[in-house]
């Protein structure tokens, strides 16, 4: 065979490199990922409905989390699909769609349709904003959520103004963090060496009483019940009290609450069980506040 012949033989057993790859499958031969998708869906989709009992809406995200496991297996194995059936990858792409992780995340919120349907308002959206619904404001009738709104703006704005005159100094910094957060100024002591607690502490306090000038408007007006019998108020306290006099364990209650003692003391004092003691005592507390009209 001459040299010029057995290059034209070469030449012909060369195939150009295809333009999509494609992976080897036990149901369809040789197919591309687009293909391996369509064949995959529908079945996948079936049982994600009918056995992980996935809602619609959150389909197209299941079968992505899914579909996208399948596509970094064939990246790293080409024959990943090889010795699987139809049946066997649509049971991978359920295992891996994170249904589970999306039903107990929509447990933890409420569509907006699906509030609007269950209550039947015109404007839902007016009647539910996440995290102000359980306040009132007194005079305040129907625009509690956009005042509560203004209050958070208000302090998010004024804890920026503050930020911008301490964001050069890191401990500033640690201190506006412990005054505007539950972090305490003993839990950043470690953050900075040589920067321990008293001086996260006194910054703290400075900037605590800075953000109450700025806010002052939003400070607390009405005084509580406590405070009003502190001031010789004493009236609504002794009325409310006879009127539970044959309810021995409000009664004792309301009592020791006037007298400042703690719920241990109180139980020991009057004979009951702490627990049920404690639990009078916070109705015994709602009681008070509504009897001088004010705040608990």
């Amino acid at each position: 065979m001459s040299e010029a012949t057995s290059r034209n033989k070469i030449r012909e057993s060369i195939q150009p490199f295809p333009h999509v790859a494609t992976y080897p499958t036990l149901w369809g031969g040789e197919l591309s990922f687009e293909q391996i998708s369509e064949d995959i869906s529908p079945r996948a989709a079936k049982m994600l409905i009918y056995q992980y009992r996935v809602w619609p809406q959150d389909m197209p995200d299941c079968l992505q989390n899914g579909l996208m496991y399948i596509w970094q297996q064939l990246v790293e194995d080409h024959e990943f699909l090889a010795k699987m059936t139809v049946r066997d990858a649509a049971i991978v792409v359920c295992h891996r769609s994170k249904s589970t992780s999306i039903r107990k995340q929509n447990l933890r919120y409420e569509y907006m349709e699906d509030f609007w349907a269950k209550h039947d308002f015109k404007h839902p959206e007016e009647m539910r904003i996440g995290g102000l619904e359980r306040f009132k404001i007194a005079g305040e009738r129907w625009a509690t959520w956009a005042t509560l709104t203004d209050i958070r703006i208000d302090i998010e704005r004024a804890i920026l103004t503050i930020y911008e005159q301490v964001k050069d100094d890191p401990v500033s910094l640690l201190a506006l963090y412990a005054a505007s957060t539950c972090v305490t100024s003993k839990d950043l002591a470690y953050v900075i060496p040589g920067k321990g607690e008293d001086a996260i502490r006194w910054r703290a306090a400075a900037i605590r009483d800075q953000l109450r000038g700025m806010l002052g408007t939003l400070q607390k007006q009405k005084p509580t019940w406590r405070e009003k019998f502190n001031s010789g108020e004493v009236e609504p306290a002794i009325t409310l009290l006879e009127d539970h006099r044959e309810y021995i364990i409000r009664h004792d209650a309301i009592q020791s609450l006037l007298e400042g003692i703690s719920s241990s003391q109180a139980a020991k004092t009057f004979g009951h069980n702490v627990n049920t003691l404690q639990y009078h005592r916070r109705k015994a507390n709602a009681q008070l506040a509504q009897a001088y009209g004010c705040t608990a």
